[in-house]
């Protein structure tokens, strides 16, 4: 006696979705045994199972029978199990080599299209729409997720940090406070002492500014340009974006879905994305527009990015992830040039920033 062998099998009919559903089956001498709704239908013997090639290529095979509910049809394509299902019944069941029926040749054409062509035709899809994909999962992430992740990454972050108090803060804090009034996020700005010229925001609303920074700032403005830029850059949500389409939608969606482990243990790695040219111009537009909106000279913004580009041989991290490009400062003057007369007349910060920098120490 030949020992039993059990395989897996997709199977339709009584009891089982339309669809079909995966099964693990036993065939042996006497036929084959497979848990259906009706105990008896499920023990058919090798004379009452039609046996006949199937799928596109004719590589599967499809077992049917039927039973006190109805027909039941059992389709595998594992060479092992074809083989051990042919050996046990040979000369015992009626072998079908003629061309499927209509119901058979719509199964496979199914099976093709679930099994085949849809995976490739979404793929394709995926590629032609992949940041479009991107910022719809994006755009369903709840704050309180993102505010989450940026929570985990500044904690990572803070070991490294020499987070600084005094006037800088001071400064900073109320600035941001004043730009990011109406949010929907509740910002929090820090100030770090290191040399590099460099501020950056984390997904939630973490901001961080460098004292070199500080150091090259010449005004509050300038400061100020630098916060509005940085804060729309968390309410346009370009880091998330900037992650799920570098990292793959896989990391919008683990977002989306509460998994932020995996993109919390990239920690700094995630910093270093560079914002898309276009995420960038966004940056600055609304930016600008928040500028105005608090009453702030919208020229600080541009001055300090004039600054930047003009400092060639400094450590500037700021423009390794901004670059300042001819085209983007000459499209901040047009638009700063097209504001109001009052928004490029607005009055000064009533900061001393003489003090603040001096209140700084000096960046090692």
């Amino acid at each position: 006696m030949k020992e039993p062998l059990r395989a897996k099998a997709q199977i339709f009919g009584p009891g089982f979705p339309p669809a079909g559903a995966q099964i693990e089956f036993e065939v042996g001498d006497s036929g084959l045994r497979v848990k259906t709704a009706e105990i008896n239908d499920g023990t058919p013997r090798w004379s009452a199972i039609n046996l006949a090639k199937s799928g596109w290529d004719g590589l599967q095979l499809r077992l049917e029978w039927k039973g006190a509910a109805g027909t039941y049809s059992l389709a595998t394509g594992d060479a092992e199990a074809i083989a051990a299902i042919r050996r046990f019944s040979a000369g015992k069941s009626e072998v079908n080599t003629a061309r499927p029926d209509a119901a058979t040749r719509a199964w496979s054409n199914s099976l093709i299209w679930g099994t085949v062509m849809f995976p490739l035709l979404l793929l394709v899809v995926i590629a032609w729409q992949h940041q479009r994909i991107a910022d719809w999962a994006v755009d369903l992430i709840p704050v309180e997720q993102e505010t989450k992740l940026g929570e985990i990454i500044f904690s990572q972050q803070k070991a490294n940090l020499k987070l600084v108090e005094g006037e800088s803060l001071a400064m900073v804090r109320d600035i941001g406070g004043k730009l990011t009034r109406d949010s929907r996020y509740k910002f929090q700005f820090f100030v770090t002492e290191d040399k590099a010229v460099n501020a950056y925001a984390m997904p939630g609303g973490y901001v961080v500014v460098h004292t070199g920074l500080l150091q090259l700032a010449d005004t509050a403005e300038e400061v100020a340009g630098v916060l509005a830029h940085e804060v729309q850059h968390v309410e346009q949500r370009h880091s998330l974006r900037g992650m799920a389409q570098s990292l793959g939608l896989y990391a919008g969606l683990s977002v989306l879905f509460g998994d932020l482990s995996g993109l919390a243990s990239l920690g700094g790695d995630l910093l270093k994305l560079k914002f898309s040219r276009d995420h960038e111009t966004e940056a600055d537009r609304e930016g600008l527009k928040s500028l105005v909106a608090q009453k702030i000279n919208p020229s600080g913004m541009r001055d300090f990015f004039g600054k930047m580009a003009a400092q060639s041989k400094l450590d500037l991290g700021f423009l390794s992830t901004h670059p300042a490009s001819d085209e983007r400062m000459a499209d901040m003057d047009r638009l700063i040039k097209a504001l109001p007369d009052e928004a490029q007349k607005a009055a000064p910060l009533a900061v001393d920033y003489a003090a603040v920098k001096a209140s700084i120490a000096p960046p090692k």
